[in-house]
């Protein structure tokens, strides 16, 4: 009888009614989590670090230059060697011995003209250098990536519109195309992502990819846009540190993104402080299109974080609540938990000293 006296007095019907109301926002707050987790997921350019380090933990940093004051191919070497120092210096070495401990790609964006027999015209270019199809794993149709650090640098690979475009097919490994009237051969075609978010971020024209030694021979003066970085990750920001203290030029020339824990809740919900004002950018950088659609995932998952936050606190005050309530109207207190322990081991005494009186006791 006492037990339900105490029940009636914690789950009241109004207090049915929030655990019914905190249910359902358990659910929203589930709902939400999935969306961020499955949107923040979707960049493949952000997840390379998890598809590399499998087995351990990397680190996938990001370097963006300055479009005014660019950086030379040099700059590139001279990072990739002093990454390569410090990492030898605090003997970091990968689990497996034939794996890469590091792996870097860098690249620059233009407009080239590409010209076959029939058809001229003037394409959006991605000049890639090192491992750039690592960390953008693009959806081949045809034929296959290059790799930026190849001895023969006349390799090209054009999105299916551009295919289509020049060649009134998709199926084109093989063939020549003249970019700036240099030949290249088509190695690969690969299909474009497409929505809102690719376009508003620049993803929204024909492309093409070339090396960027190739790129380099279209311009008098070409600049890295983008440096990219997978490093070992022992500890919490240590591949972060090692780029930062790589970058050895003025902070105003560059902004470094730490990509493998951007979307990371803990990280997004210190964006909510800084919403509105994280887009200004006095650094002259022009970013990149997946740059531009990771900012763009991170201002969407920036109210989705702060929905989520409310949702959560909602329901834990709710249980905090409820927790008071049972403490509050409990029918056992302290004070009767010492008294039947006190009964306990005076009836223990009482037995032994009869027993001890009665000759029973061993």
């Amino acid at each position: 009888m006492n037990d339900e006296k105490y029940l009636k007095k914690v789950f009241t019907i109004k207090q049915n009614i929030w655990l019914i109301i905190s249910g359902v926002v358990l659910l929203l707050f589930l709902i939400v989590l999935v969306i961020g987790n499955s949107l923040a997921n979707s960049q493949s350019a952000q997840t390379a670090a998890k598809r590399w380090g499998r087995d351990e933990d990397y680190s996938q940093v990001s370097v963006f230059f300055s479009e005014l004051e660019g950086a030379g191919e040099e700059i590139v070497k001279q990072l990739d060697y002093l990454i390569d120092t410090k990492l030898d210096d605090d003997s970091i070495m990968t689990k497996s011995l034939s794996a890469r401990r590091r792996v870097s790609s860098y690249a620059t964006v233009g407009k080239v003209t590409a010209s076959t027999k029939n058809v001229s015209k003037e394409y959006k270019a991605i000049g890639c250098g090192g491992d750039f199809f690592v960390f953008h794993p693009l959806e081949i149709i045809y034929g296959s990536y290059f790799d930026g650090d190849d001895l023969m640098q006349d390799h090209v690979i054009l999105d299916r519109d551009a295919a289509w475009d020049l060649f009134g097919s998709s199926d084109v490994v093989g063939q020549i195309v003249e970019i700036n009237g240099i030949r290249h051969v088509v190695s690969g075609v690969v299909e474009r992502d497409e929505g809102r978010l690719n376009k508003l971020s620049g993803n929204n024209e024909s492309t093409i990819y070339i090396s960027y030694e190739s790129m380099a021979k279209n311009f008098e003066k070409t600049t890295v846009n983008c440096y990219e970085v997978l490093i070992p990750n022992p500890v919490k920001d240590y591949g972060l540190e090692v780029v930062k203290n790589a970058v050895s030029i003025d902070e105003s020339r560059f902004e470094i993104v730490e990509n493998s824990s951007r979307f990371k809740w803990t990280r997004i919900i210190k964006l909510v402080g800084a919403f509105g004002s994280r887009s200004m950018n006095s650094k002259t950088i022009l970013y990149p299109y997946w740059e531009n659609m990771a900012r763009g995932l991170e201002d969407i998952l920036t109210p989705i974080c702060a929905l989520g936050v409310v949702l959560i606190s909602f329901v834990l005050i709710n249980i905090c609540i409820l927790l008071i309530r049972m403490w509050t109207n409990r029918t056992v207190h302290f004070k009767d938990v010492k008294n039947f322990a006190e009964k306990g081991i005076e009836k223990y005494r009482a037995n032994v000293k009869k027993k001890k009186e009665t000759g029973d006791f061993i």
